[in-house]
C-alpha cells in the first residue's frame, strides 16, 4: 500500500491508501485468518466477527480502481480515480444485514459488498451499486410514514437491510464479483 493524492468532485484534495496486486495477496492471507477466528469464536459459542472496514474498502479499491480515503474526505470510504466520486461501502459477512448510517452520512455513490452471497463465507465477494433514491425514500417507520432521509434529519443513526430492503426486492444484479480463493475479479 502507497500513499496517493487524489482530487473530489468538489476540488478539493485528499490523500488516501492505494493498493496493488501485493495488498490483495495480503487480503488473501487475511481472509484465511478470518475464517480460522471465526471457526474458533464458533467452538466457544461466539459470533463471527464483522467484515473489518479495511478488507470490504480495500477489495472495493482495487475493483473499482478507487483509493482509500482512511478517514480524510467527509464520510466517503473511497475515492474514484477517474471522476473524483465520493463512495461509501457497506458491507456484510451473513445473509441478512444491519446496515448502520450516520446522521449526517453522505456520497456520490454508494456499493454494497456481500461476503456470503452463497448464504456463507466462502471466498466469493459480490458488489453492488445501489441507487440514492433507493435509500432516501426508503420507509424505516410505516407507522409514523418516517423515511431514510427524515431520520437523517432528525440527528439519528438509520438503520436496515440492504439485502431485505433494496437488493433482493429490486433483483438487483452484481457489478463486480471478486474469488478470494482463486484471486479473480470479474
Amino acid at each position: 500500500m502507497k500513499k496517493e493524492t487524489i482530487i473530489l468532485k468538489d476540488g478539493s484534495q485528499v490523500v488516501g491508501d492505494a493498493f496493488d496486486f501485493e495488498d490483495f495477496k495480503k487480503l488473501q492471507d487475511i481472509f484465511k485468518d478470518w475464517l480460522k477466528i471465526n471457526k474458533k469464536l464458533k467452538e466457544l459459542g461466539g459470533r463471527n466477527l464483522n467484515v473489518p472496514d479495511v478488507f470490504s474498502e480495500a477489495l472495493f479499491c482495487l475493483a473499482f480502481n478507487a483509493i482509500r480515503t482512511n478517514g480524510t474526505a467527509y464520510s466517503y470510504d473511497c475515492v474514484i480515480r477517474n471522476t473524483g466520486e465520493g463512495v461509501q461501502v457497506k458491507s456484510a459477512s451473513i445473509p441478512n444485514d444491519c446496515t448502520s448510517f450516520g446522521p449526517t452520512s453522505t456520497w456520490d455513490l454508494l456499493y454494497f459488498a456481500d461476503f456470503a452471497p452463497n448464504g456463507k463465507v466462502d471466498g466469493c465477494v459480490k458488489f453492488y451499486k445501489i441507487e440514492d433514491q433507493d435509500v432516501y425514500s426508503l420507509v424505516l417507520n410505516s407507522k409514523k410514514h418516517e423515511t431514510f432521509k427524515d431520520q437523517q434529519l432528525q440527528g439519528r443513526r438509520p438503520r436496515f437491510s440492504i439485502q431485505d430492503s433494496i437488493i433482493r426486492p429490486k433483483g438487483l444484479k452484481p457489478i463486480k464479483t471478486i474469488d478470494l480463493i482463486s484471486g479473480t475479479i470479474s
